[in-house]
């Protein structure tokens, strides 16, 4: 993602909008909140747009999410934190984990 262009009037659009002492028209303020967003996000917000992402990604995600706080617990219980718990719930965390792998 690139930074858009900004020109002269974007800016003093900006300017004016932030201005704690400036006074503006209804009317005025929407018009120029209506021009910034398009020149700084593209005319319908595309900038900021992004593609759902699909559901193998989402199970991805989830696996390394699991398995990363597995590893976090693991790390705590071998700290002296609460062992027989946190590994418990390590090994809970592993096994969705796995399951959800062989799921793919």
């Amino acid at each position: 993602m690139t930074a858009p262009h900004r020109t002269a009037d974007t800016m003093s659009d900006a300017i004016a909008l932030s201005s704690p002492s400036g006074r503006m028209s209804r009317r005025a303020r929407e018009a120029a909140q209506r021009r910034l967003a398009a020149d700084l996000f593209g005319p319908n917000g595309e900038v900021w747009r992004r593609a759902e992402p699909s559901a193998q990604q989402v199970r991805a995600a989830r696996i390394d999410s699991l398995r990363r706080h597995a590893a976090r617990l693991l790390e705590l219980a071998d700290r002296g934190m609460a062992e027989p718990k946190y590994r418990r719930e390590a090994a809970k965390a592993t096994a969705q984990a796995d399951a959800l792998a062989a799921e793919q």
